[in-house]
């Protein structure tokens, strides 16, 4: 800790307003006398099981380094404390370095011996401080990048890059979510020279499940969700600011051709490198969820959309859109001449509107396109370019509907009811048949096929004649038979049936009905005789 306090002391003290903080500064000598004493002091392992401490030895060296990288140290000088030390390469022999080009090697080998010694590998320092001496961010080279991230990925980033940042006992809270920034915005930086966008694509999506683990998370999803767009944009060759595309172009040609995109997108054999592009910002969109302003993805999904527009759509085949919508007019597409004779007709809005007197009042009529129309402005805006866009790739493609086996189908008659052709004049017997006929029924397979089928067709065979039958019977009925009767005549009714409960008086007054009743018939029969000879 000392060693470390000097460190910082001799680093910061330019910046310091007070010269007596200035002519404090320590010194070269005491600070790598602070961490020689640390390494003779450490607890030694008292078995082969034990792991050693290894951190005093590590900071030595990157201290070392740093000071012959600042030129403050002669790099013989550091080769030779170097090599005094416990974990010294070669034996400790002497090495000789004399000028910068060899001193990068020599400190690799002497980080490289101490990760050996790490068995748990639990010293992630080590593994970043030879990758950022093998990488320089101010001189990006692919080579380079190539090798660091290759040192990265062997214990800190996995294949799926989960980040592995051991957490010693004794280190100070919250110094873990600072590697974690450090790592991740480092790897960045590498995979945008070397244009690694799978792997950027994994570590976004960790990145945003442990927003938790970062020191500033959101200067980290900044800085990676900047970096993955920049690799989509150039493996898609997507060229930047392509709005210009959009505001020369009338709301019907761009309807027509969204749709035909539409179309070809939800074909999954269909690929482009515009289409990958697409897809994977939107994906990026639902990802980020507000975490930052989305207007660098939506300024990408526009240009992708643009891209696709111009080299695809242009090129699906489908009528000009100029010559379907060219006699389009707003509100409906009825001609004045149709909607003339529509407003005369006897179910016209003049013919239906009166007063209480049943003057018809007359109403006011405009014809569709009497008016001239009001043309739309050319241009498409950034809204409706992203709203096309999302739709077109979030569209589920519609599923093919499974189709039910024959066996499993109800089977309902083709033939309609003789019910419902000539009405309630059949038996109630007949129309029970007719309506049990026609009754769909379910049948479930229980026997062997070649008997369900023969079975199946004499019933059907059966049914037909039935009805054949029915029909025939109802219609020969519905012409010569009738449930009405004719009415009798009134001689052959005897009275007492007509009115059954009217009681008759007892002695003369059932001979005297009597007596009434046969005269009332002589003398009707008389008149009956007499009525040809008046006549003649």
């Amino acid at each position: 800790m000392l060693g470390k306090c000097y460190w910082k002391m001799f680093r910061k003290v330019d910046d310091e307003w007070d010269e007596k903080a200035k002519a404090k500064r320590p010194t070269v000598d005491e600070i790598i006398h602070a961490f020689v004493n640390a390494i003779k002091t450490v607890p030694k392992p008292k078995d082969n099981r034990q792991d050693p401490i290894l951190e005093p030895h590590y900071k030595l060296a990157s201290i070392v380094h740093k000071l012959v990288i600042m030129k403050a140290m002669e790099p013989q000088a550091g080769a030779d404390l170097l090599q005094q030390q416990p974990y010294a390469v070669r034996k400790g022999e002497h090495v000789v370095v004399s000028d910068q080009e060899e001193w990068e090697p020599f400190i690799l080998e002497i980080l490289r011996h101490l990760r050996s010694a790490d068995k748990p590998h639990w010293q992630h320092r080590m593994i970043a401080r030879v990758a950022s001496i093998i990488y320089d961010e101010n001189t990006p080279e692919y080579v380079a990048a190539m090798a660091a991230r290759h040192e990265f990925r062997e214990s800190i980033f996995t294949k799926t890059m989960h980040i592995q940042v051991w957490k010693p006992d004794a280190e100070r809270p919250g110094r873990h979510c600072v590697y974690m920034e450090r790592y991740v915005r480092y790897i960045t930086k590498i995979f945008i020279v070397i244009a690694d966008k799978p792997n950027m694509e994994a570590l976004v999506k960790r990145v945003r499940k442990k927003a938790t683990e970062f020191h500033r998370f959101n200067q980290v999803w900044t800085e990676c969700c900047s970096a993955y767009l920049k690799l989509i944009r150039r493996i898609a060759s997507i060229n930047a600011n392509m709005d210009e595309v959009f505001k020369s172009i009338s709301h019907e040609e761009f309807d027509a051709f969204s749709d035909r995109l539409t179309a070809w997108i939800a074909d999954p054999r269909m690929a482009h490198p515009a289409l990958d592009a697409l897809r994977e910002t939107v994906e990026l969109k639902k990802l980020n969820a507000n975490a930052m302003k989305p207007t660098p993805i939506d300024d990408l999904i526009n240009d992708a959309w643009a891209t696709l527009y111009m080299q695809v759509g242009k090129t699906i085949p489908g009528p000009d859109p100029s010559s379907l919508h060219s006699t389009q007019m707003d509100g409906s597409g009825e001609t004045p001449a149709a909607a003339a004779v529509r407003s005369i007709g006897p179910m016209s809005l003049n013919n239906l509107v009166m007063d209480m007197n049943g003057t018809q009042i007359p109403v006011p009529v405009t014809f569709a396109g009497s008016e001239p129309s009001r043309p739309r402005k050319i241009g498409i805006s950034r809204r409706e370019v992203l709203r096309r866009a999302e739709l077109a790739v979030n569209r589920v493609p519609d599923l093919p509907r499974a189709i039910a086996p024959a066996s499993a189908r109800p089977r309902v008659s083709e033939q309609p009811s003789p019910i419902m052709v000539l009405g309630s004049n059949a038996e109630p017997s007949q129309r029970s048949t007719s309506a049990n006929t026609s009754t769909p029924r379910i049948e479930i397979p229980s026997r062997p096929a070649e008997t369900q089928t023969a079975e199946q067709e004499q019933r059907e065979q059966e049914k037909k004649e039935d009805e054949e039958s029915e029909r025939g019977s109802l219609h020969d009925s519905a012409d010569d038979e009738s449930d009405l009767s004719d009415v009798p005549d009134m001689d052959d009714v005897d009275s007492s049936m007509i009115f059954p409960n009217l009681v008759g008086r007892e002695g003369e007054g059932q001979s005297s009905s009597a007596n009434g009743g046969e005269n009332e018939a002589e003398e009707g029969g008389g008149e009956e005789a007499s009525s040809p000879t008046n006549k003649e």
